[in-house]
């Protein structure tokens, strides 16, 4: 399990110990990507493996250090979720299920995929949030002949397939769309399984409006030009 965290000092020590609590056994790693704050330290006070980035580098670096983590001790399958308190870890049990199952290569939790789900007290997104939730859905949807509901979910679980792509290329900045057409190209059997997300405990979100638009546009781009590089229909390879 591996948590990528910046600035995340007030909620870490709760998500860390909510991972504990249903995921006993699990290896816990923080990614602290160069926190102003006293996260590295919080987290290691908390009982988990601390991978300290000199400088903020940015989500993608932070999440392929964790697979790189994964893939250098030997872990047949891994998690990740967010440091901020939004994923409760019960829902992480679920898609590790589905891995440990041999259904999927890698699953993605899913705020969308069954709105019956969702409690009074759960995450609520904007409504310009999910008009690009939209957007994003619809595009990949038909750039991988798959469907999706969530393309920007953090919380994941996978096999060691997916460590591998991942931990051979993944793109520093705003990647998870990308991240899924690429593992869709690589012939990875990619899931999605209805969770429920919660507000964030403390902080706000990095995304400003100018970097949502810049998010939106890139992110558009990835999935054209994904379009038309080749498939490994058996997971041969990954494409960069």
């Amino acid at each position: 399990m591996f948590i990528p965290a910046f600035d995340e000092e007030e909620s870490i020590t709760a998500v860390i110990e909510g991972v504990r609590e249903n995921i006993p056994g699990a290896t816990v790693l923080v990614v602290d990507d160069g926190s102003d704050d006293g996260t590295a330290r919080t987290a290691r006070g908390a009982g988990a493996i601390v991978a300290p980035l000199p400088v903020n580098q940015g989500l993608g670096a932070a999440l392929q250090t964790g697979y790189l983590f994964g893939l250098k001790h030997g872990f047949e399958r891994f998690a990740h979720l967010d440091g901020d308190g939004q994923h409760p870890p019960a829902e992480v049990v679920r898609l590790l299920a589905e891995v440990e199952a041999d259904r999927a290569d890698l699953v993605i939790g899913s705020r969308y995929r069954d709105p019956d789900l969702a409690e009074a007290e759960d995450y609520r997104p904007s409504r310009a949030r999910r008009i690009g939730t939209d957007l994003f859905r619809y595009a990949l949807s038909f750039a991988t002949r798959q469907r999706f509901t969530d393309t920007t979910s953090g919380m994941r679980a996978g096999n060691r397939r997916a460590m591998e792509l991942f931990g051979e290329y993944y793109s520093p900045d705003f990647a998870e769309v990308e991240s899924l057409q690429r593992a869709v190209r690589a012939g990875l059997r990619v899931e999605e399984v209805p969770v429920r997300m919660l507000p964030r405990e403390q902080g706000e979100s990095f995304l400003s409006p100018v970097k949502s638009a810049f998010f939106i546009f890139k992110s558009l781009i990835v999935i054209l030009v994904g379009m038309f590089r080749p498939r490994h229909p058996n997971g041969a390879g990954g494409d960069r």
